[in-house]
């Protein structure tokens, strides 16, 4: 498991700055190049839109309004923890009460959630993800429902449709989930945290342990390593209009490990376990966290990546996986530092607790790709961000320039000193490891300051929207929405010729990378694409020393940007593998 190891290669301050963001032909980028504006905020400082109750906003969606081809605004739609779902107007520059969700707000629980669908301009669907009131203490739920906003944009309360409900916490209030993101699949992934009585200075005894049996709902081993629980996990789903209202995505959790311990030669009797959809809920696809209240999912790639709050700042970790995963908690935390003093093997992780209702035998604890405790970072809180996509067709004269692609923005709540501390880390991507990280609020983004970082998302036009929260609970100061804009003079599209390193050790002589294919086996071939639906989209006949430039094909056969099956044909055999293409 050596991919997951911690490297920290670049400096954290800004003298590495330049040279980490840099493009073929383009000078580095500076300050001068990026541009915040502020869209809404609750003081209506700085031309922003006043919403004089902003409070308490907790995930944000962004809409981008194009005429004719060219951008003309962008739209927000954001939620606030005591129930209000909101509309900001980029057009009319207003904002309006979409509805209002009854929810149980209190600490961690209440409107946590909201994402819009990736058909949303057809089917106006709308997901929320909040704990509903409820009179019975001892029925506390979480749940996802499904609306649809109206042509006033104003939520149908009549449409809600409930996808996912189940059993919360009795006496805890605290790491409810919320953060929801769409892949180019379709697919909805969510974070749920454990939602346990953990926050004890008695952690040992109070939050995991079989000493806490006199209330099972306090225990993460009735949650976060429980596999018939969503508490303590990241879901994937699929949504339809099917009268469940989703189905399941192949290789989620059980899935995955069922198939990967049967070739490992486990007993059978462990994989039926996880074959097992009542042992682990089909839903899953990571298990094993505590405060998981960020989420990014890799547009094409499909790279989970995001941030974990443990119980000591030294101990919070930022995550990223390209398969599911457990990440250890409640037995361990950080670069698989135990919790407690609990004799788990983190390379064979046992839930033997009676609270436990999934399996037993977990897989390998997985540490964080970056622990703080690591690299003596100030932050605390660690907030994920978006992974940037550049999309070289996207006519923007504000989108990120390609030196930011596959770049993860990460960030930290409670960095008062500069209010929410940013970093950009450079991912390894062909072994999902942090190459490098960069502080940009005091560097490339020191023209503006974030408010205590929440949040952020990469809108359709490539510019950045930052959700900034600006407080603690009941926050009244100025939270609010900035937009990032690029306006350097980098505006080369992607197209370097760059080669990959071969992908396949029987077919040394064939590389793919996201930007073409090279194939160097002696005689003939057939090079062909299928869709995910496994539709042929492209298919041609080529000889040796042939380069598929992805490029061309876009122009050629309307290839567009997202996920294909590639597949070359040779006298030796097939080479077939899945890529996502720029």
């Amino acid at each position: 498991m050596d991919r997951w190891k911690y490297l920290l290669l670049g400096a954290l301050g800004t003298g590495s700055a330049m040279a980490q963001l840099t493009y073929p032909g383009c000078d580095a980028v500076q300050s001068t190049d990026f541009v915040a504006t502020e869209m809404l905020n609750r003081r209506g400082d700085n031309g922003a839109v006043k919403d004089p109750d902003m409070s308490e906003p907790t995930r944000m969606d962004v809409q981008v309004i194009n005429k004719n081809g060219l951008y003309d605004h962008t739209n927000i739609f954001y939620v606030e923890r005591l129930g209000n779902v909101k509309f900001f107007d980029g057009a009319a520059k207003t904002v309006t009460l979409m509805g209002k969700i009854n929810v149980r707000g209190v600490s961690d629980n209440g409107l946590m959630g909201i994402v819009l669908d990736p058909n949303f301009e057809t089917n106006h669907w709308l997901y929320l993800w909040y704990s509903p009131n409820q009179l019975v203490r001892k029925n506390k739920q979480l749940q996802l429902s499904r609306y649809t906003v109206k042509s006033d944009n104003t939520l149908d309360m009549l449409s809600e449709k409930v996808l996912m409900k189940f059993l919360a916490n009795t006496v805890d209030e605290w790491h409810s989930g919320g953060p929801m993101a769409f892949d180019s699949y379709g697919d909805l992934w969510g974070a749920v945290g454990n939602n346990s009585g953990d926050l004890s200075v008695d952690s040992c005894t109070k939050g995991y342990s079989v000493l806490s049996q006199t209330d099972s709902t306090s225990s993460a081993e009735w949650g976060s390593s429980n596999t018939a629980s969503l508490r303590g996990s990241f879901w994937r789903i699929h949504p339809d209009s099917s009268a469940k209202g989703y189905s399941i995505p192949h290789g989620n959790f059980g899935e995955y490990w069922a198939d990967e311990f049967e070739r490992q030669g486990k007993p059978a009797a462990l994989v039926a376990q996880y074959r097992d959809p009542l042992k682990v809920l089909p839903e899953i696809y990571v298990k094993g966290e505590r405060s998981n209240f960020s989420i990014a999912v890799h547009p094409t790639k499909r790279w989970l990546a995001w941030g974990t709050v443990n119980y000591a700042g030294s101990n919070d970790e930022f995550n990223l996986t390209d398969h599911p995963v457990f990440t250890g908690f409640p037995y361990f935390h950080g670069n698989n530092v135990r919790t407690c003093a609990n004799g788990q093997d983190s390379a064979a992780p046992k839930n033997t607790s009676p609270m436990n209702s999934g399996v037993q035998d977990l897989p390998p604890a997985t540490p964080g790709v970056l622990n703080y405790g690591m690299g003596g970072w100030a932050v605390n809180v660690a907030i994920g961000g978006p992974i940037y996509f550049f999309d070289r067709s996207l006519n923007s004269d504000v989108k990120f320039p390609p030196s930011f692609h596959n770049k993860w923005l990460i960030g930290g709540f409670y960095d008062f000193s500069k209010k929410g501390g940013l970093y950009i880390a450079s991912i390894d991507s062909t072994t999902l490891k942090i190459a490098n990280t960069l502080r940009v609020d005091n560097g490339i983004f020191s023209g503006f300051k974030v408010r205590n970082y929440i949040g952020a998302k990469y809108g359709a036009d490539g510019a950045l929207y930052i959700l900034n929260y600006d407080g603690y609970y009941n926050s009244t100061i100025n939270p609010g929405v900035m937009r990032v804009t690029y306006k350097g003079n980098c505006k080369v599209p992607l197209s370097a010729k760059a080669v990959g390193r071969p992908r396949n050790a029987g077919y040394q002589k064939i590389w793919l990378s996201q930007l073409d294919l090279k194939v160097g086996e002696p005689g003939a071939h057939t090079f062909t694409l299928f869709d995910l639906n496994g539709n042929k989209v492209y298919s041609t006949k080529g000889i040796q020393d042939a380069q598929y430039l992805f490029s061309d094909l876009e122009a050629k056969a309307g290839i567009k940007r997202g996920v294909y099956l590639v597949k070359v044909e040779t006298a030796a055999g097939e080479f077939v593998r899945q890529a996502s293409l720029l």
